[in-house]
């Protein structure tokens, strides 16, 4: 009868610091989610931001469209106007109204439901190292980013177009509808799914033909904007960005691990260089 092997001590120490190591993300992982709760209480019992003003704007407008009246405000087009104050610039293009148009008629929770189901489901997808979860903590209790939240701004939907753009490429182009942070719509430009993506939109803004003039006019009045106009929002649209950057689960498509289109060379070198690690490299099998 043989008795069973007994692992090695250097083997046990190091699954005991590995342990250790995780233990310690996970604490600062805890933190940050900490951090993000306490600021949606805050918020919540001294209504700071004014929950859901940005959500009911945008249907207001939208509103007042489908009834025959103005998308962008009067004072917009009158002139030269400040895009912090007052309050209501309305600086999306006319074919975001394809995202408003429907809430007209949806329930109100399905605005932040669809689009914080979406960055989850595809952080979950991605698997990401222990040693990320803290970023995409602080990614989500970034203050700029609960306020985003808790206002209901439209970047929630600009995020969930760019997590999506990092398994399937193709939504990630939908993210322009907030021209500000294009950069991010640009995940994915070289998959053949991007550009047809990119035909979709355009096709859909065709409908609204006057309209991108007048938009460009209250563009052209817009003061205090600028480049960096929404910096703040980065962290946010950076999350699902992270998780993808930081992935343990290979995932089949466009992506599979590159925007650039060479991901598949760059798993089967991933493979290749932990076997070679693993010492499997060039051995012969069972």
């Amino acid at each position: 009868m043989t008795t069973p092997r007994r692992p090695a001590p250097d083997s046990q120490l190091a699954r005991g610091a590995a342990s250790t190591v995780r233990q310690w993300w996970l604490a600062l992982t805890a933190l940050a989610l900490t951090l993000a709760l306490v600021q949606l209480v805050v918020a919540g019992l001294h209504n700071l931001y004014g929950f859901a003003v940005d959500y009911q704007l945008y249907l207001e407008v939208t509103r007042r469209w489908l009834a025959g009246g103005g998308f962008y405000q009067p004072w917009q087009l009158a002139g030269p106007y400040g895009v912090w104050d007052p309050y209501g610039a309305i600086l999306y293009p006319p074919v975001a109204l394809w995202l408003f148009i429907p809430f007209t008629v949806l329930p109100a929770f399905l605005w932040w439901l669809v689009p914080l189901a979406v960055v989850a489901w595809t952080v979950w997808r991605h698997d990401p190292d222990p040693r990320a979860w803290p970023v995409l903590a602080l990614c989500l209790a970034w203050p700029p980013s609960i306020v985003k939240l808790v206002t209901g701004n439209p970047v929630m939907w600009a995020a969930a177009a760019v997590a999506l753009g990092t398994l399937y490429a193709w939504p990630a182009v939908f993210a322009v509808f907030k021209p500000s942070v294009f950069p991010f719509a640009l995940l994915g430009v070289r998959s053949r799914g991007w550009w047809l993506g990119l035909v979709v939109l355009l096709v859909a803004s065709v409908p609204f033909g006057a309209m991108w003039v007048t938009w460009l006019i209250t563009v052209e009045n817009a003061r205090g904007g600028g480049l960096f106009y929404s910096v703040l929002e980065v962290p946010l649209l950076a999350l699902p960005l992270v998780a993808w950057a930081a992935r343990r689960r290979p995932v089949p498509g466009p992506l599979v691990a590159s925007p650039a289109g060479t991901s598949r060379w760059l798993v089967r070198g991933r493979g290749l260089l932990r076997a070679w690690r693993g010492g499997t490299v060039g051995q012969a099998g069972p």
